[in-house]
Order: C-alpha cells, then structure tokens, then sequence
C-alpha cells in the first residue's frame, strides 16, 4: 500500500525516531493517544513509567495506579507471557502487534486491551500503544449466550420431535399422513402399516388410493377433497380397504408450509368404542382467527395500499390512538422513508402468493424510525392484502444486522418500471449499489474498517455515516443476508 506523502513505509521510523528525541515524554504520550485509549511508556526494566488514557471511564479501571509497577504484574496471570514476548521482541524497526492481554481490576470484570510496542534505538522507554476492547469481548459473550440459547431450543425442539414421534409410533390407531394435493403419503405410523399392508410395508410415498378397494377408491378422494375445504373432520363408514377389510375413517385437514394436507385416522369398523371416541372427540385445531386476536401487529389492505383493518398490536407499532385515524390510509404512509420498498412487496405479491421476511423500514405517527420484518399474502378472492409486521432488534439488541430489502429491491426494479417515477428507482438503486459495495469492501478486508475506507476512497468517518445510515454498523463478513 502507498503512504499518503509517496515516501516508502521505513522512512516513517526515522520520523518517529526524531520526534522522540525532540519531543518530552508529555507530549509524546498526549500525541500518541490522540490514535489510541492507553499509551504506557515503560523503561528498560519493564516498570510502567507513566500511562496516558483516552477516556475517563478507563480510569475507573484503575490503570493510573500502574505507574511504577512491571507491567507484567498489572495483567492477568494468562496474560503475562504476552507482556514478555511484546517486551522482549526487537521493535526498533518494525513495531511489535495484536498482544491482546486483560488487566486485572478490582470490583470489575477484566478490562481486554490489544497492544502493539515500539523502541527506539536512543529512546529510554518502550511505547506500548493499546486499543480496549470491551465491546468486542460483550459482543463475543453475546454471541456465546445466543449460541448457548440456540443450542437449547434445538434441544428442546429435537426433545419434543422424539415425544410426539413416538407417540406416533407406539399408537394402537393407525395415522396416516396425507400430501393434499398430490395424494401420496407423508408419513405412517407402524399400526397404519399393519391394518393397511399385507406385508406390513412402510406405506411412505404410496399412493393412497392404491390402499383401498377398487370400488371405495372414489368415496375415500371425494372424502379427502371435502376434508380439505372443511373446517371439521370427515367421517366415512364401511370403506373396504385393498386387504379386504371394512375400515372407518376421520380426515382431518391441517396447513403445512403454506398447503393443506389431510390426516387420515383409521380403525376396522368392527371397533365400536374406537368409533365413538373419534367421532366425539373434539377437533384441536380452532376456527379462523380474526385480526385482533393475532400476537402480532397485523394490517389489512385493498389492493392499492389503503388500509381496511388493522389490530390494536399496530395501532401501538405506529402510535395511533385510535383505528379511525388508521382506516382509509394508505400502508405507504408509514413507510416514507423506503416507499419503493412497499411499491415491491406490493409488486411481486401480483406473482407470488405469499411473501415471508420482507424487511423495510417504519416510521410511526411521532416520526420514530424502527426496522421491521413483513409477511405478505395477497387473498384473490376479495382482491385484499394481510400483512403481518415484526419489528426487528436494533442496535445494541442485535449481533449482526443482515442487509435488508436489498434482495427485494434488486428482484423487483424491472416490475416497477412504468409503475414508479424514474428518480425514485434510481435513488434507490444508487442506495443498494452503495451496500453491495460497502459489504463486498468489509468482506474483504476481513471487516478491517479503515482499509474497507481506503479501497472505496472514503474517509473513515464517511464509511461510518454510511455504515449507520444502511445498517450495518455490526456487519461481519459472513453474516447470512435475508431475502
């Protein structure tokens, strides 16, 4: 990499080396610090001679009261061969780095601080030049509890897995689970496996007219249709089964990624306490739930965007105190800061039944800003728009941000064109060409800030602003991307 003034990176030691034999050791410390949060200088026998701190919260670490002890006994006990080796290590010409040591501190937890040093041939003492690390080391305890939390809800999850599988298993009535729209099977438990196979077969995969007698094979598919599109079960009696058994059954609907399947239970007909428990028994599943009893900010529009009906969750989200002044609006009022977000969603809806995780941005009635996450899905019958809101964790409460909309955006540019003025799909364009760049520059430099600024010709505090500005203040390379 070329130095600014054009001049070769060794000549930068003869500099350093002439302002420490010109300069007092105040001023040396004052200067160094302007670029770091501690700067020690240590002499020859390794004793702290003074230490100059950036901030006034590192003094409550109580790293002025070093001066005049080793360094090395002002660190952990894990750390002290890491002051040995940065102390020891010839530095006159290339300065020593990436020392990441804790200093000890009573009554707080361990204060994290990389070091670099560097000695001058003529210079009395060595200057260790330090970078804190608090954030970094909550970031990674963060990281850690969330991982720790992740692995107990798998745990959790696989727990409840194995419960209710073997329940499947070990149950005396044969289940049979049905892809509605293919009529094949799913999934069987072993009883179903017994009445139904006369050789006791797994029954995954089959199709489930070939399980029944060639002249009930038309009663049990119109059964199967009805169950579908009804909000009860379907009881049929005397179905002959292709074993030449007579057989009940109930058929249950239920939703599985976004499709109706059906749930088969099926008993021989000669069980008449079995016939009466399935026939009595109430359904679990519930009816159709309205808006306000949802757990999140729900809103319901026509297709143009103007709001017809929205629960008291995003009456809160938005700040409005009453569903009047919601009713009649249209949905891109809340989003003015990434309308063409809204114009996208709206867009690809006309193509796709149902969108999940289309993130944006919501400004609420009092102009506050919060990064939320839609779920879409466009109902043909009545031509009108559910969407479901989640707002999203910002800023301390998230560890990692993904890129949001950026996917969305770029898919639906071509859509949009004749449909949305010309100068707002450029804006917002320029804008994801920005990110795009700003992640591929963190992605290459392994999230090494002030390099990412000099390959894309910014000023650090330029990178930064940007940074805040599209989210990704914790970005790091690697981090998943929604879309």
């Amino acid at each position: 990499m070329k130095p600014l003034n054009g001049q070769s990176g060794t000549d930068g030691f003869a500099v350093a080396d002439s302002l420490l034999k010109t300069l007092d050791l105040n001023s040396i410390g004052s200067l160094v610090s302007l670029g770091a949060d501690v700067v020690i200088l240590v002499d020859r026998s390794d004793i702290v001679s003074q230490i100059f701190l950036a901030g006034k919260d590192l003094a409550d670490y109580g790293l002025s009261k070093t001066v005049g002890k080793r360094l090395q006994d002002c660190v952990t006990i894990e750390s002290v061969p890491k002051i040995v080796s940065m102390l020891s290590a010839e530095t006159s010409h290339h300065p020593v780095r990436g020392y990441q040591v804790n200093h000890k501190c009573s009554g707080k937890p361990d204060l994290p601080v990389v070091y670099s040093a560097y000695r001058a041939k003529d210079f009395p003492y060595t200057i260790v030049v330090g970078r804190e690390m608090r954030q970094q080391m909550l970031d990674q305890q963060r990281l850690v509890q969330t991982q720790m939390e992740l692995e107990a809800d798998y745990r959790e999850l696989k727990e409840a897995e194995t419960r209710y599988r073997t329940a499947f298993k070990v149950a005396t009535v044969a289940y049979v689970m049905l892809d509605g729209e293919r009529r094949t099977i799913l999934d069987a438990n072993p009883a179903a496996s017994t009445l139904m196979s006369s050789t006791g077969a797994p029954l995954s995969g089959k199709s489930i007219r070939d399980l029944f007698a060639k002249e009930d094979r038309d009663r049990v598919g119109d059964a199967i249709s009805e169950a579908r599109h009804s909000p009860g079960p379907v009881n049929l009696d005397g179905v002959t089964i292709a074993k030449g058994e007579p057989v009940s059954l109930t058929i249950r609907s239920y939703r599985e990624n976004g499709i109706t399947n059906v749930l088969l239970a099926i008993w021989p007909a000669d069980q008449d306490h079995e016939t009466s428990r399935q026939r009595t028994e109430k359904p679990s599943g519930g009816t159709a739930l309205e808006i306000a009893d949802l757990p999140e900010a729900v809103v319901q529009t026509d297709a143009e965007g103007l709001v017809l009906a929205a629960n008291t969750l995003f009456l809160d989200l938005i700040h409005a105190p009453s569903l009047t002044q919601v009713l009649g609006r249209n949905i891109g009022s809340w989003f003015t800061t990434a309308a063409i977000d809204i114009r996208v969603l709206y867009a690809r809806l006309l193509d796709e039944p149902s969108i999940r995780g289309f993130t944006s941005t919501l400004t609420d009635n009092l102009s506050g800003e919060s990064a939320v996450s839609i779920s879409a899905r466009l109902n043909a019958s009545n031509n009108t728009i559910q969407l479901i809101v989640v707002p999203q964790p910002t800023g301390s409460d998230r560890l990692t941000i993904p890129s949001p909309g950026v996917p969305e955006q770029a898919e639906g540019f071509s859509a949009l064109v004749g449909k949305v003025p010309l100068k707002d799909l450029i804006r917002e364009s320029l804008d994801v060409i920005e990110k795009i760049c700003i992640e591929a520059a963190l992605d290459q430099t392994n999230n090494n800030r002030a390099y990412a600024a000099e390959i894309l010709g910014l000023s650090r505090q330029s990178l930064y602003i940007k940074l805040r500005r599209h989210g990704l203040e914790d970005y790091r390379p690697g981090s998943v991307r929604q879309g």
